[in-house]
């Protein structure tokens, strides 16, 4: 009885460590979606498309956190902070950070493209 409890256990904790995970990694792909669309909405209708960096981007996949160009650390979004896209096609270049207890992605955007370029994923045992 014992043992069998001990699998359940074991089974149990590897469920919510993969829910987890998947959590995070819609996140990622819900914030990289977003800004390709904020990219082509500014194209198409020609016009500056802002995006809110203080509470927009990461839902309930996890602690998201900023890097933009000059800043040396990741760090959470000032009040009133935004990402800006061109109707010239390009957006600033950024790089998100998203943290949860299931790990961390980074995602470096390319301004030409707004798709992630670089991603570092570090998934927690």
């Amino acid at each position: 009885m014992g043992l069998c409890m001990l699998i359940l256990g074991i089974g149990v904790l590897s469920v919510t460590g993969m829910q987890d995970q998947a959590r995070l990694k819609k996140t990622a792909a819900e914030i990289e979606g977003t800004a390709r669309r904020s990219l082509q909405e500014a194209v198409m209708q020609q016009r500056l498309v802002e995006l809110a960096l203080d509470g927009g981007l990461g839902g309930d996949g996890g602690r998201v956190q900023i890097r933009r160009v000059g800043d040396k650390t990741f760090r959470n979004a000032r009040q009133g902070e935004t990402w800006e896209f061109n109707p010239t096609g390009i957006c600033e270049p950024i790089e998100v950070r998203i943290t949860s207890p299931a790990g961390t992605i980074e995602l470096a955007f390319d301004p030409l493209t707004a798709c992630a370029v670089k991603k570092n994923v570090i998934v927690n045992s």
